[in-house]
């Protein structure tokens, strides 16, 4: 029971996901290490230890990683690279203060997301025990629904519900369909799609020390921890402290109105709001980091107390923090008319690197076919020092060799839509989440017209959004043309900041009275934004005149594609919609009883429009019979207007020719 309570109070959400090594690396108090099961053989790395373990290393078998390869590619995004994302101090004398941070962030290193046969790589990929099976030593942990206290006491004096901590853990383990082990318990075969222990996308270890490196950099640069802050640290500036440990009230007291509680504790709302997708992935790198940001914080919780911190998240298939094309069909039809256009037709098919990619894969590596996921099977392959195919292991970082030919082809080609047309896509596409971002900011630097959220809670001095790489790169695009190429893809754990100044002098350059920071794996980027020239901090309103034209919800612009859909494009989504029901349990048999009632529907609609016509059969000759068939249809005025409205909402709603896109009709 002890030890529950020590790994319980390492908790960050109830219910939760919580990784077996994240028990470890407190410095306050090292909770007991959990066992492994025998057959999480180190294809990623040995994780946990066989028995009890008091190292405060989680991973120690990490120092063996990134050494098969000379040179790993920025997007593997190792521990030297990571290093270098360090958050820098201000460079610029204007009196500040910092009272706002959003995160956003790439979860880590990660398994592949999909399988055979759809996740085609090269010939061979999926039949090597090196490419072809996935097995993962990242436990994830999860603990049942708290019970309430005992009757009378479900409440406390403020009204807000009281829980019982759960007092046990369960420890998911994806071996149920192992199906045959050596004699020594190492995995053989599973019946998992990715062969082994791994579950598609899931966060590898590497991944977890990814995340970690994250937290720390946000700690460095926001956190200031007296003689343990490093003069190098951005928080040993008094303007970048967004939370003094050496201070008891930390509030902001020259801001008029209040950020943040600073009677609550730093990692609960309203200091912190933490947003994620509903992605194993996303959620626990979301979670690292914060443990990482708040360790010594949630270690400091007592023996008798569960640490929780709230997260906020929706269902994967409606959620936001990827462009959405299937709940907005006009995102999707963006992105199409893309790939459908002249720029990138000729990019496609006459380009030096597109030819020399096809002609690489045709001759070199017998695929006729660049494979849609070719950069996703090169990169989880050398991130993981699994092994490549001859003719792509040459990574150099000079950018001559095939595998940066391939990568630099695949990149472009997905990346193209992004940007074209102005990022119009990216702009329609990621407006949602610019909405979340913005209605945390406006509260800050527009009090008077962005009153406190319908929540009744201050914005936080800190909101962490946890997503892809499709998160990422569109949000940059939107940005404005310099801010970034299209040509860079998002490495494993990036990290965008924005951050919010107030300015404390009464400067010309920031008519608003606060200033922003915008920050990309360690870079600044602000002087690449327009109107921002030459400038480490630019006026807020410059960033809310980039993004409030398109910052809004799906529901209050025109979704509504510009072509209908055609026959075939229908019958390709009742082909999608059947696929995924045979892929669910009990799909078959959905289908089935869907054509069995379809069947005795139709026979009851057709006997009764035979009967109807069978009792004109005296009066009516056959041709007009067969006229008021027609006319049964024709004649409904109700679905005559509706069809009308249609129409009017598809040709009128978008306001487009053929060649332009009009930014302000998709707001």
């Amino acid at each position: 029971h002890n030890n529950i309570t020590i790994a319980t109070k390492m908790m960050l959400l109830q219910p939760l996901l919580l990784l077996g090594s994240l028990l470890s690396h407190s410095q306050a108090a090292r909770p007991l290490m959990l066992s492994t099961p025998q057959h999480a053989v180190a294809s990623d790395t040995n994780a946990i230890s066989q028995s009890i373990n008091l190292d405060p290393d989680p991973f120690p078998e990490e120092d063996k990683t990134y050494t098969k390869y000379e040179h790993y590619p920025p997007y593997c995004s190792t521990p030297q690279e990571m290093e270098k994302r360090a958050i820098p101090p201000l460079d610029t004398n204007i009196q500040t203060q910092l009272v706002h941070v959003t995160a956003l962030i790439r979860h880590g290193s990660r398994t592949p997301f999909s399988g055979a046969p759809s996740y085609k790589c090269w010939n061979g990929y999926w039949e090597s025990p090196d490419t072809g099976v996935w097995n993962c030593d990242l436990l994830t942990y999860m603990s049942p629904p708290a019970t309430t206290k005992e009757k009378g006491k479900e409440v406390d004096e403020h009204g807000n519900l009281l829980d019982e901590e759960p007092d046990f853990l369960f420890e998911k383990r994806y071996d149920a369909l192992l199906s045959k082990q050596t004699t020594d318990g190492g995995l053989m075969e599973s019946g998992n799609i990715l062969n082994g222990t791994c579950q598609m996308g899931q966060l590898l270890a590497r991944g977890y020390e990814q995340e970690l490196s994250n937290g720390k950099h946000l700690r460095q640069a926001y956190f200031y921890d007296g003689d343990k802050t490093a003069d190098e640290h951005a928080a040993a500036d008094p303007r970048m402290r967004l939370w003094d440990l050496t201070k008891d009230d930390n509030s902001i007291p020259s801001h008029a109105s209040q950020i943040g509680d600073p009677t609550k504790e730093m990692f609960q709302e309203p200091n912190l709001k933490y947003r994620a997708d509903d992605e194993q992935r996303t959620l626990m790198s979301g979670q690292v980091l914060l443990r990482g940001l708040f360790g010594p914080e949630l270690a400091a919780t007592g023996d008798d107390e569960t640490a929780v911190i709230k997260l906020h998240t929706a269902d994967y298939t409606v959620d936001v923090l990827t462009p959405n094309g299937k709940v907005c069909p006009r995102v999707e039809e963006l992105r199409n008319e893309a790939y459908e256009s002249d720029e990138y037709k000729s990019w496609v098919q006459s380009s030096i690197e597109a030819k020399t990619t096809k002609s690489l894969m045709k001759d070199e590596m017998g695929i006729d076919e660049v494979p849609e996921v070719i950069l996703d099977c090169m990169m989880t392959t050398i991130c993981t020092d699994r092994n490549l195919p001859d003719a792509l292991n040459d990574y150099d970082g000079t950018g001559g060799g095939n595998f940066e030919v391939v990568a630099d082809f695949a990149v472009n080609n997905f990346t193209f839509p992004y940007k074209y047309n102005g990022g119009a896509y990216s702009k329609l596409g990621m407006g949602p989440l610019w909405l979340e971002i913005m209605s945390n900011i406006l509260q800050i630097v527009d009090a008077n017209h962005h009153p406190t959220s319908s929540s009744g809670m201050p914005p936080p001095k800190l909101a962490l959004f946890s997503g892809h790489d499709t998160t990422l790169m569109p949000i940059l695009a939107t940005l404005g043309e310099q801010v970034w190429s299209g040509k860079d893809w998002s490495p494993y754990a990036s990290m965008l900041q924005i951050e919010i100044h107030e300015v404390l002098d009464n400067d010309e350059r920031y008519p608003s009275g606060y200033a922003f920071r915008l920050i990309y794996n360690g870079n600044v980027l602000t002087s690449k934004m327009d109107e921002c020239a030459a400038a480490e901090l630019c006026d807020v309103q410059v960033l809310v005149k980039q993004v409030m034209s398109f910052a809004s919800e799906y529901e209050d612009v025109n979704c509504a594609t510009k072509v209908q859909p055609t026959g075939e494009s229908k019958m390709g989504e009742m082909k999608d919609v059947t696929v995924n029901l045979l892929s669910t349990p009990g799909g078959a048999l959905t289908i089935i009883i869907s054509m069995a009632l379809g069947s005795v529907a139709t026979y009851f609609i057709m006997r009764r429009r035979l009967r109807r016509e069978y009792k004109y059969a005296d009066t009516l000759t056959l041709a007009e019979l067969s006229l008021s068939a027609l006319d049964d249809d024709e004649n409904d005025i109700s679905r005559d207007v509706d069809r009308s409205r249609i129409e009017s909402a598809v040709s009128s709603g978008i306001g487009l020719d053929e060649n332009t896109i009009d930014e302000n009709s998709l707001i």
